[in-house]
């Protein structure tokens, strides 16, 4: 009954990115963007994964682990792109539908879908992608700086890696994270 009355008085704000992994409902200030370190020319080691339509890459200093997909419970009142919480090894971490925080339609969990741990400055944070295709270290001749495709509309999105095979995204992570929450706390403040 406590609960109920607490919770009268005061609209719940949905449960963002930055504030998921201790299940707060408060959505926290946003914080600058750290920087991702990709740059034209410089040379970077990547995780190259593929989400929705395209291929990404993001450094592999903040990746934790890869893991197969696994069980991922629902959180009330959380943001679209977040699918939910699991539970790694004791310790539970939130988890995001990569390609629905880019507003791409997400597709079906296969036997090459996993989950990217990636560590998030407060935490730990899953982002749930269709393969992981490749971890390397590509030369800096073959970045270029998102701005040269059109790319830096996104603000995520700092450069683009030209390998033989296809063209691969380099996401600043952190940014993007910030991005997703500033919006999410944009509709909650015009709802």
């Amino acid at each position: 009954m406590a609960a109920k009355t607490q919770a009268k008085g005061k609209a719940r704000q949905p449960i963002s990115l930055l504030s998921a992994h201790d299940a707060s409902p408060v959505t926290p200030a946003v914080q600058p963007a750290a920087d991702s370190g990709f740059r034209a020319g410089k040379a970077a080691h990547l995780v190259i994964f593929k989400s929705g339509i395209g291929y990404f890459g993001i450094d592999i200093k903040i990746v934790q682990e890869i893991i197969l997909m696994q069980e991922i419970t629902p959180i009330p009142a959380s943001a679209p792109y977040i699918a939910g919480m699991t539970d790694l090894r004791g310790r539970v971490i939130p988890v995001a539908t990569f390609s629905a925080l880019l507003g791409i339609e997400p597709t079906d969990v296969t036997d090459r879908t996993r989950i990217l741990v990636v560590e998030n400055g407060t935490g730990y944070l899953g982002f749930v992608v269709d393969a992981v295709t490749e971890v390397m270290m590509v030369d800096g001749s073959r970045i270029e700086d998102a701005s040269a495709c059109g790319a830096r509309e996104h603000g995520f999105i700092v450069a683009i890696a030209k390998l033989e095979e296809y063209l691969v995204s380099l996401v600043d992570v952190p940014r993007l994270l910030a991005l997703a929450d500033r919006e999410r706390e944009a509709e909650a403040v015009a709802a």
